[in-house]
């Protein structure tokens, strides 16, 4: 097989090249990324406002993740033919107008489902095209570190609306809050626009169309046991993600607390076990990939999030300290396996083909986000009708994510074999997509 993508990518680039860019593509990423779980801050509130019932909230946070998976799918194999920086100024900035849309339309399930469909669609064009900026300007030993950082960039993105939109919403309204949302993705946008610099242009390996594809990724098996492995991963992550506000608001109110107590701090715990758990644990699981090997590192990680699924949701009426403090936990094992994912793809895929190889990554992967959300909802509302005390039903409900580990896990186990099989030396590429 081909070389692992950027194999020589520090020709021509020099250490302030590649650090000054990628900073500049964190913080765009950073602001663009904020409308990813804005609806999940508003859950408690459009509950009441829109008579949404738990199913359709599922539905709504769902039928964003199939937009995103959309997206990934056409921008996935557009990468292998257009520079990633263009693709993601025009994609941050119609986010931003995505979210303004929302603010002056959205009035109940129909129309906030259809807005936010749009709003994953064109959200779509941002995540990848980074990860491929990444591939062609970091250097290799580097790049399990930068994964995790950019990783950590916009799960902090995901985790500030939780704490601004379940604050300002109760005095200023949610609709002003979203408007607020869309002015940071614009920010996101000109800061891409003007600071990030051009990555290398390099030239295309070979033709053959999409025939090219069947043999560098459908008859690839490693390439497939880590797509694998991450649609399982984010079954767990989107579906923890989609309903830590709710759980934490429905923990809060419970223990009696108001209603504006509990979405203020219901969001600010929510956004310390997505942000901090979650920054945390991309920073430590990229660093741990370059050090233990991409398979080995996400396995540890599985492993621990695994329990945490299982247990989390007996914590319904734990105090808040010890409910933060296993949250954050849960936050950092069900994300730190994920910078392992995107860098073995790199490694194990031909450079010509690494776009249409992050299309089925992103396809299969964002399947999965799809369905966990919509799933954990009809499960709270079927075990709520069968079952009368209200911890139960939440247990219930984070246990059905713990499937995805196990999944994972499986999949993983010929790479982490591999590991123990490789030569000492052995270099970076397909050869080492173990790793």
């Amino acid at each position: 097989m081909a070389e692992g993508v950027a194999a020589g990518n520090s020709r021509g680039t020099g250490e302030g090249y590649w650090l000054s860019g990628f900073t500049a593509l964190c913080l765009g990423q950073f602001l663009a990324h904020q409308t990813a779980l804005t609806f999940s801050a508003l859950i408690p509130i459009l509950n009441h406002e829109w008579r949404l019932t738990a199913s359709q909230a599922g539905l709504v946070l769902g039928i964003f993740q199939l937009g995103q998976m959309t997206g990934y799918v056409l921008v996935g194999f557009l990468l292998d033919r257009v520079p990633s920086k263009p693709i993601m100024v025009w994609s941050a900035a119609l986010v931003g107008g995505g979210d303004f849309l929302f603010a002056l339309v959205a009035r109940d399930f129909a129309t906030g489902l259809a807005l936010r469909l749009l709003e994953g669609l064109l959200l779509g064009g941002l995540y990848l095209p980074a990860l491929k900026y990444i591939a062609e300007t970091i250097p290799d030993d580097r790049r399990g570190r930068a994964a995790g950082i950019y990783i950590a960039a916009v799960v902090s993105a995901y985790a500030l609306p939780l704490v601004y939109i379940d604050s300002l919403t109760p005095h200023v309204g949610w609709r002003a809050t979203m408007a607020a949302s869309g002015i940071l993705e614009s920010a996101g946008a000109l800061i891409i626009a003007g600071r990030l610099p051009n990555a290398p242009r390099r030239d295309a390996s070979g033709g053959g169309g999409f025939s090219r594809y069947v043999g560098d990724v459908l008859r690839n098996a490693r390439a497939r046991r880590v797509i694998l492995a991450y649609a399982a991963h984010n079954w767990e992550l989107f579906g923890m993600w989609g309903w830590m506000t709710p759980f934490m608001v429905a923990s809060l109110t419970a223990q009696g607390n108001g209603t504006v107590q509990a979405l203020a701090w219901g969001g600010a715990f929510a956004a310390a076990v997505i942000g901090v758990g979650g920054s945390v644990g991309a920073v430590m699981g990229g660093r741990l990939s370059d050090l233990l090997g991409r398979a080995r590192a996400a396995s540890l990680m599985l492993g621990a999030s695994f329990v945490c699924s299982l247990a989390f949701g007996w914590l319904l009426h734990a105090p808040p300290s010890l409910l933060v403090g296993v949250g954050v936990l849960y936050g950092i094992t069900a994300l730190g396996d994920s910078p392992s994912y995107s860098v073995s793809l790199m490694e194990v895929v031909a450079p010509r083909s690494l776009g249409g190889a992050f299309s089925l990554f992103m396809l299969l992967g964002w399947a999965a986000t799809v369905v966990a959300p919509a799933v954990f909802g009809v499960t709270l509302d079927l075990v709520k009708a069968t079952h009368a005390s209200p911890t139960v039903p939440w247990a219930v409900a984070f246990g059905v994510l713990a499937l995805g580990p196990v999944v994972a896990l499986v999949a993983l186990a010929p790479l982490r074999a591999g590991v123990r099989r490789k030569a000492p030396g052995q270099g970076t590429g397909p050869a080492s997509a173990s790793r």
